[in-house]
């Protein structure tokens, strides 16, 4: 196993991304599932084996990046959340049309 910088760690950016939102103690199981999975993908890439750090992305990068998106830590996450007084960029033109007839 090879030494890293540990800006490289994948977990120091979860932690980063975590301390950044407004969580709530009901939200730490969440965070912890998210730090355990960023030090599995770190583990497999500190092996410095391909096969290891293609399994660990192809397996764990989508269940981190799913929880990720539940703790709003991602921009698409970020970009559901509508800010009150907000329109709704999202609304489709037929759910529009729908509004404006009822």
């Amino acid at each position: 196993m090879t030494l890293r910088d540990a800006d490289g760690l994948l977990r120091g950016r979860v932690d980063q991304a975590a301390a950044e939102l407004p969580l709530t103690p009901a939200d730490q199981a969440a965070v912890k599932i998210a730090q355990q999975y960023a030090d599995a993908i770190d583990a497999a890439h500190g092996t410095g084996i391909d096969e290891n750090i293609a399994w660990a992305l192809r397996h764990l990068g989508p269940l981190l990046m799913t929880v990720l998106c539940e703790l709003g830590a991602t921009p698409a996450a970020r970009a559901r959340v509508r800010k009150p007084g907000a329109p709704d960029a999202g609304q489709s033109a037929l759910a529009k049309l729908r509004a404006a007839r009822a």
